[in-house]
Order: C-alpha cells, then sequence, then structure tokens
C-alpha cells in the first residue's frame, strides 16, 4: 500500500547559507506501515538549483500532531535542518568520508610514530640491559678471579706445610734409622768383647 506525501506547512521566513544561497522551507508528513506519521524539511533554493530534504525529524500520532509539531519550530531549528539536509548530499558524504580518511591517515602516521619511538625507547633498554649485563659478568669474572687467586695460594701454603712436614718426618725417620742401626752396632761390639774376654776351655784330649 502506497501512502502519499502531505505538505504541511512553509515558512514565512528565507534562510541564507554559509554561502549565500537563499532557502525556502517547507515541511511535510507521511503515514507510515504501523500508522504513525513521520515529518521532515524540504528546502527549495530560491536561486535555483537541487532542493535539499532531510531524514525523518519527528514521529506523531497523526497528520494533526505533525502540524502540531511543525508549528513550533524556530529560525535556529531551520538552520540546523539545513545543514542536515545538506550533509546527505552524495558529494557531502563523499566529503566526509574524504575527511574521515585523512584523519585516519593521521592517527596511523600519530600510532606510527609512537610504535617507531616506544620501538626505538625498546632497543635502548635493551642495550642498557646488555650493557648492565655485561657488567655483572665482569664483575662476577673478577670476583671469581679473586677468589680463585685465594685459594691458589691456600692451596700454595697447605702444599708448602705439607711439603715441610713431610721433610721433617723424612729427616725424623732417617734419625731414628741412624739411631736404631748405631745401637745394634754397640750391641754386637759389646758381645765380641765379651766373648773375646771370657777364659777359653781346653780342647780334651
Amino acid at each position: 500500500m502506497t501512502h502519499s506525501i502531505h505538505f504541511v506547512q512553509q515558512y514565512s521566513g528565507v534562510l541564507v547559507d554559509e554561502y549565500g544561497r537563499r532557502y525556502v522551507s517547507r515541511v511535510y508528513g507521511a503515514r507510515r506501515p504501523d500508522d504513525l506519521w513521520d515529518g521532515w524539511f524540504v528546502f527549495f533554493p530560491l536561486d535555483g538549483g537541487r532542493a535539499l530534504a532531510t531524514d525523518r525529524e519527528t514521529t506523531q500520532s497523526n497528520l494533526a500532531a505533525v502540524r502540531y509539531w511543525a508549528s513550533g519550530i524556530t529560525t535556529t531549528y531551520l538552520d540546523g535542518a539545513l545543514e542536515r539536509a545538506r550533509a546527505l548530499l552524495p558529494e557531502a558524504r563523499l566529503a566526509r568520508r574524504q575527511a574521515q580518511a585523512e584523519r585516519e591517515e593521521a592517527i596511523a602516521r600519530t600510532e606510527a610514530a609512537a610504535y617507531e619511538e616506544a620501538a626505538a625507547a625498546a632497543r635502548i633498554h635493551a642495550l642498557e640491559a646488555d650493557l648492565r649485563r655485561r657488567e655483572t659478568e665482569q664483575l662476577l669474572l673478577a670476583e671469581r678471579e679473586t677468589v680463585s687467586r685465594a685459594a691458589a695460594r691456600l692451596h700454595e701454603r697447605a702444599a708448602a706445610a705439607a711439603r715441610q712436614d713431610a721433610t721433617e718426618a723424612n729427616r725424623r725417620r732417617r734419625e731414628f734409622r741412624r739411631q736404631h742401626t748405631s745401637r745394634r752396632g754397640s750391641a754386637r761390639a759389646a758381645r765380641a768383647h765379651a766373648a773375646d774376654s771370657a777364659p777359653k776351655r781346653k780342647r780334651k784330649r
């Protein structure tokens, strides 16, 4: 079922946009399939050209309610409605899309610069961490070298003490052997002397 469009009201004032173009404003209404009524504006250029129309500006219960709504519209509201109607033009939509694309490009460049800055900072932090790691490794190596040298000196002292103990033990062992050998020699000499001093028995014939 086709619902006809009804003329509701024309406003007496003339609107002038930012480019100096003059418009006459009208309100139209149409019944919806659910029996409610939509109202919207149409702006007719006095200097020729294409008429501009808004999307639905109101939804009312009947056509009389649309007329009542239209009777309270101010010039300020009409100026805003004219801008909304102009924004619906294909070239306006294209311009908005271009502007959005430019904004998105600017955002992408800003994000890329931020990512690059973050990456540079991360590289600097990585270099600093590597430097600190190398410095720590050098300190650990120096500490290990100091500990190793101290341990080597302790080992050398222990070895020298062990060699000295071994030398002393060897000296005592030789001294003991010498004394033991001397005592054995004295004992043999004493036994031999005793044997020579004893009276010899005459052999029986």
